[in-house]
């Protein structure tokens, strides 16, 4: 159970949104890393340093990239446009033990116009502008480097020019990159041994995986939102090559989501269950030809396998023991098993039904441990971690986070970028003034 909270004000900073994470690596030292934004959902500049004594000292700050000084990343000319590619194929670096290979999943992502302008017009108008594709990689032991392209159907290996849209409207995936207390990665090693992966097909292509007519299912967008797959990566020594299985398709329609299923969480449960929780939104966005009613309640969606991922139920709101349901706005969330008790814990929004329209309320966050046997949450272990302060309006957001556990004080700690304090003038508005803060929870 949870014996303290303890909130830590880091810093302020106006014109320049901050996110910091840590992380150890391989050798045991504790990496912390810095990220600025100044444009909703991009990185405009990157940090890193790095601790030998677990935080105590550190070393001096070093610059991953920074765009105002090296200008926008990845911008291609096309006649008298900008595109943008965000992502490259990279040296993958996660160990596998029951192949001795190291493997790793790059995400490459094409937008139209670029992010500063066609990101947007995706999101105002509908356009379908921004598309992803996945790449998995393997070096063997003996230093060959193999590289293919995450596909579901024919098409193009790689783009062969700017705007191949033969290449970018064929295998649309995106996989999750997933935190450990060592690295991020796109792998989990499941309690069965297995490696695992979260990928996230376009709605369309998920509709046709699973025998669905989008037309019926979700016509509205299917281009623009997606749904969610478990890879489960197999060695074949055999083959000296990587098998993938995926599960079946983890779905909601249009009149469910209006943005199909997002920001998907985990927890392995001591009775063999896994469950995954996500994000889905209320929000009838009418440039997307939304279906759903607006009236439609907001709350965290959640699946479950007991069979070690390989089939999933149907999805549902996700509850409590009480049997109430988990409200929570079209939100970020995050799951984390403490290494001293080993109880499995819920961080995220939570929210009055009424106030539920989208993205919005985020102004409390919250953690709350997960049952261990069916997965639901446990009522009267809900804590509220912060929320919003004198003067703080209630479009306040408290949900851009991460979580870290520490080595030495088995602390569950969290670094959060708190953001829109001031009402009417939003980040939307330009209003970039941000705040950096950080909670050490105590469990006994």
């Amino acid at each position: 159970m949870i014996s303290n909270i303890r909130q830590v004000f880091r810093e302020a900073n106006d014109g320049f949104e901050f996110y910091y994470t840590h992380q150890y690596d391989k050798s045991g030292n504790l990496i912390e890393r810095k990220f600025g934004s100044a444009e909703c959902d991009y990185m405009s500049a990157a940090w890193h340093r790095v601790s030998t004594d677990n935080g105590k000292t550190w070393g001096e700050w070093i610059t991953d990239l920074n765009d105002a000084e090296d200008g926008r990343k990845g911008m291609i000319p096309y006649g008298d446009d900008e595109d943008q590619e965000l992502g490259e194929i990279r040296e993958p670096d996660f160990y596998d033990e029951d192949s001795g290979c190291t493997i790793g999943i790059s995400n490459i992502n094409y937008i139209i116009r670029g992010h500063a302008v066609g990101y947007f017009e995706k999101w105002k108008y509908g356009c379908d502008y921004d598309f992803y594709h996945s790449y998995f990689s393997f070096r063997k032991p003996n230093g060959e480097l193999v590289t293919r392209l995450i596909r579901f159907e024919e098409g193009p290996e790689y783009r062969s020019a700017p705007r191949d849209m033969e290449y970018l409207k064929k295998n649309r995936v995106l996989i999750a990159t997933l935190d450990h207390p060592d690295q991020s990665s796109p792998f989990l090693r499941a309690p069965d041994g297995t490696l695992i992966f979260l990928a996230f097909p376009s709605m369309r292509l998920c509709c046709k995986l699973a025998g669905v007519d989008v037309n019926r299912y979700f016509p509205s967008c299917p281009d623009l939102v997606s749904g969610l797959l478990v890879g489960h990566l197999k060695w074949i020594p055999e083959k000296e090559d990587y098998e993938i299985t995926y599960s079946n398709p983890i779905m909601v329609s249009d009149m469910q989501s209006s943005r199909g299923v997002a920001e998907p969480v985990i927890a392995f449960l001591p009775s063999g269950r896994w469950v995954i929780a996500y994000r889905g939104s209320n929000k009838k966005l009418t440039q997307w030809n939304a279906r759903i009613d607006p009236k439609t309640p907001g709350f965290k969606w959640f699946t479950y396998s007991d069979d070690c991922g390989k089939t999933w139920s149907v999805s549902m709101p996700w509850h409590f023991d009480t049997q109430e349901v988990v409200y929570s706005s079209a939100s970020f969330s995050a799951t984390f098993r403490s290494s001293k008790t080993g109880d499995w814990y819920w961080v995220g929004n939570i929210c009055e039904p009424s106030s539920i329209y989208g993205n919005d309320p985020r102004n409390t966050l919250h953690i709350c441990q997960i049952d261990p046997t069916y997965g639901h949450l446990i009522k009267d272990t809900l804590r509220v971690i912060d929320t919003r302060r004198e003067g703080e309006g209630p479009q306040t957001e408290l949900s851009n986070f991460n979580l870290f556990e520490n080595r030495e004080t088995k602390e569950l700690e969290i670094r959060l970028s708190k953001c829109n304090m001031h009402e009417g003038t939003e980040q939307i508005k330009g209003d970039w003034y941000g705040e950096a803060w950080e909670y050490y929870i105590s469990f006994e």
